[in-house]
């Protein structure tokens, strides 16, 4: 149960505040997009979450008890599912988006996080590994200090159900029971700089998180712990994509993009048309990847992204997430709002006839 929050304060009103209805809520913000079975579900500004169950034709608002930015969604199944953002707002549906419960906010991670320092520093001897711990300690209290002003990034649902947050300044806590406890993962990390971690990605057995200044953790097993990795980049990266031939896509600050073929394959750079951050990526049921980004273009590759290619839209504004609707269409969130794409018409604006023929 979450403790009562004093509206008091103005800057933690917005995670206890119910999302306003709005008039037009696919032009708003939109931040991620997500499945639920055969239902589109996309979050954004505001605490605004809407729903489609045309594939992205038409649109419902839900009923969100926070109004703050929603910055990723993930869904364990078709009716349970889970979405992140500002002020460490954690919500949890059981009804395929329709309505939302919060289950973590900022203040309350805070607190977790200062009890878990307290604990560990009580129990420390002094030497090196005390002093971390104190500094650990005083990150602690300055969260709490600081109020719920942090967000979390993204959200990973691992195989076994339990659930795993992360965030800015490397924030991230754990819950084993479907969100009813959650416990500060911080220490866990070999993140001593406590930058801020933006992507998850898993591929066969290994995990990955990714984040700023080319931050990259490996765990290996569901149980394993994350380590740090050898990173092939020093600027931030802002999402992975794992593809069905088991290459590994990881992407971020000026377009910049890199692959491994296969577990223990090495990083290779990979040259892409644009010079903007790459924010999210997405294979098609017929194989070709597409990349999306802040400057509006999507990028498409029919070689495993290996290479890519400018796909000429008629309407570009920042991306942030896309899916892949049950028709075969792409929903693309962003800037301006849901945009619906029809596969023939990436193909075509792709300038790729023969990917035209296969899709259509």
């Amino acid at each position: 149960m979450l403790p009562t929050v004093s509206l008091a304060d103005g800057r933690q009103t917005a995670f206890v505040r119910p999302a306003l209805q709005v008039t037009r809520p696919t032009q708003a913000v939109m931040v991620c997009v997500a499945r639920a079975g055969l239902r589109l579900v996309a979050g954004g500004e505001r605490g605004l979450i809407v729903y489609s169950d045309d594939n992205g034709r038409q649109w419902q608002q839900a009923q969100v008890p926070a109004s703050v930015t929603l910055t990723a969604m993930r869904f364990a199944s078709q009716r349970e599912g889970w979405a992140v953002g500002n002020m460490g707002v954690v919500l949890r549906t059981r009804d395929a988006g329709a309505t939302w419960q919060r289950v973590l906010d900022g203040r309350t991670a805070a607190e977790l996080a200062l009890k878990t320092a307290q604990s560990a520093y009580a129990s420390a001897e002094a030497g090196a590994a005390a002093q971390q711990l104190q500094a650990s300690l005083e990150d602690a209290m300055r969260l709490v200090s600081e109020g719920a002003d942090k967000p979390f990034t993204d959200i990973i649902i691992r195989a076994d159900g339990s659930l795993l947050v992360i965030g800015a300044y490397g924030l991230a806590f754990a819950s084993s029971d479907g969100g009813t406890t959650w416990q500060a993962q911080m220490h866990k990390l070999p993140n001593p700089e406590g930058l801020s971690l933006y992507g998850y990605a898993t591929r066969s057995d290994e995990h990955w998180l990714v984040g700023e200044q080319g931050l990259l953790l490996r765990a290996v097993g569901n149980s394993g712990a994350f380590l740090a990795a050898e990173s092939p980049s020093t600027g931030s990266l802002f999402g992975a994509l794992t593809l069905r031939d088991g290459a590994l896509l990881m992407f971020g600050l000026r377009g910049k993009l890199f692959r491994s073929a296969a577990p223990g394959e090495p990083w290779t750079a990979v040259q892409t048309p644009v010079d903007a951050a790459l924010f999210t990526g997405l294979q098609l049921d017929d194989g070709h990847v597409l990349l999306a980004g802040q400057a509006g273009q999507l990028l498409m590759s029919g070689d495993s992204g290996r290479s890519f290619k400018a796909v000429g839209l008629k309407t570009r504004y920042p991306f942030s997430a896309m899916v892949n609707a049950a028709d075969g269409a792409v929903v693309l969130a962003g800037s301006r709002g849901l945009m619906r794409v029809e596969r023939a018409e990436l193909h075509r604006a792709s300038g790729s006839p023969d990917a035209q023929e296969r899709a259509t």
